[in-house]
């Protein structure tokens, strides 16, 4: 099975080496060009290694080879000082800088970023759907309606018109107020109320009576009768707009005596709290929370902004890295400490993972794989080798790229 494998990425490696060469001088094609070579070699070279050389070296030597693998591996080409040593003869800050310098024009000129945008895209909705919307509804609903009855809504009002009439902005709420009731006692609206209360006042009042005398006093038509009553509001609400006025003062003290009482009234309290009660019993609670989740998940699916702001997010701070050297070396520093820190604790499984899949075969069952199988397990190695060849190559082309060699 690992023959044909092998067999098919060494073909596989040959072909993409083949068709990419035309294009590798560019940054795409050179990496691609680049790992399909070294991917090539290595599974060419594993290749004959394994049918010619290795059938009689391995039994013979497979203690010395595992443990020089592994030594080698672990002590010389990764040990911790080689991989430190290596990091730091690089500024990484930099490193990122010039790739990003070098082919900003290219993720310009393509369709990456649109590509990234769309997977995002689609990532973000495939998730938003299956989020069972029922359940998380259910419970905000059964959360919001316990808290509620739990509130107690009367002193809640009371607090909210008592912080409301002792703040400095008291005196432009009256004069808010004042000015909305003198714009709407100057509009046709008002003055066709008027007109209608003064006919319906002089059409109730007939005969002889003292009343209808009285009502009589008032000459003119209904239109300028309506016309006069308005001008007289304006000017008694006009006057009230001042800080000193008797009426505004009389004002003040009426609001402040019906919250006094309304704040003691048990029967108000209870009031209240029924028709609250009652409110949230008839309230279709989880039916507005289904509404509310549907039109916020639908604004923010098709808000570009969540698309585009981490794209933004990342140029501006890129620009900022590119000419920041303070950011440079912070982030520098910061990427290099946690490769040290993940070098320090990890390198100890380099060597303990070679030795343990190495030991697990014995003379033996080298012998038989290799009679019986034509050394089936050992086409691992031709498969490492050329998936290995790949990623140095492409590991080698980028570290090449960027130092511009």
């Amino acid at each position: 099975m690992n023959r044909y494998k092998a067999t098919i990425i060494l073909i596989l490696a040959s072909s993409i080496y083949l068709l990419s060469y035309p294009f590798h001088k560019f940054f795409i094609g050179g990496l691609v060009y680049s790992g399909s070579c070294a991917s090539m070699i290595g599974g060419f070279a594993d290749w004959w290694g394994i049918n010619k050389l290795l059938k009689k070296t391995i039994p013979r030597n497979k203690q010395n080879i595992f443990d020089g693998l592994s030594n080698m591996v672990s002590e010389e080409l990764l040990s911790k000082e080689t991989l430190k040593k290596i990091l730091s003869k690089y500024d990484v800050s930099k490193l990122v800088v010039e790739v990003v310098k070098n082919n900003k024009e290219l993720v310009k000129n393509n369709n990456e970023i649109e590509s990234i945008k769309n997977v995002l895209r689609l990532m973000i909705e495939d998730n938003v759907n299956k989020i069972d919307t029922n359940e998380i509804e259910k419970n905000i609903s059964n959360l919001a309606i316990n808290i509620l009855r739990e509130t107690n809504l009367h002193k809640i009002i009371v607090s909210i018109i008592e912080i409301s009439l002792n703040t400095e902005y008291t005196d432009r709420v009256y004069n808010f107020i004042l000015d909305e009731l003198i714009l709407f006692s100057k509009s046709y609206a008002f003055k066709n109320i008027l007109i209608k209360f003064i006919m319906e006042t002089r059409s109730s009042y007939e005969g002889e009576s003292m009343r209808k005398k009285i009502i009589d006093k008032f000459k003119g038509s209904n239109d300028n009768l309506a016309i006069g009553i308005q001008d007289k509001i304006k000017k008694f609400l006009s006057n009230m707009k001042k800080n000193d006025n008797k009426d505004r003062l009389i004002l003040k003290l009426w609001i402040y005596d019906k919250l006094e009482e309304f704040k003691n009234s048990n029967n108000l309290k209870l009031k209240i709290e029924n028709w609250k009660l009652e409110l949230l019993e008839n309230a279709k609670t989880q039916e507005y929370i289904n509404m509310i989740f549907e039109n916020t998940s639908n604004k923010i699916l098709k808000n570009e902004d969540l698309y585009n702001k981490p794209f933004l997010i990342i140029e501006n701070w890129l620009n900022n890295l590119e000419d920041n050297t303070d950011t440079q070396r912070r982030v520098d520093v910061f990427l290099k400490d946690m490769l040290y820190k993940l070098i320090d604790d990890e390198h100890k499984n380099i060597g303990k993972i070679v030795k343990e899949n190495l030991s697990k075969y014995t003379d033996t069952m080298l012998i038989e794989l290799i009679e019986s199988n034509v050394g089936n397990d050992l086409q691992l190695i031709r498969i490492n080798g050329s998936l290995v060849g790949g990623i140095v190559g492409i590991l080698i082309f980028i570290v090449k790229y960027s130092l511009g060699v």
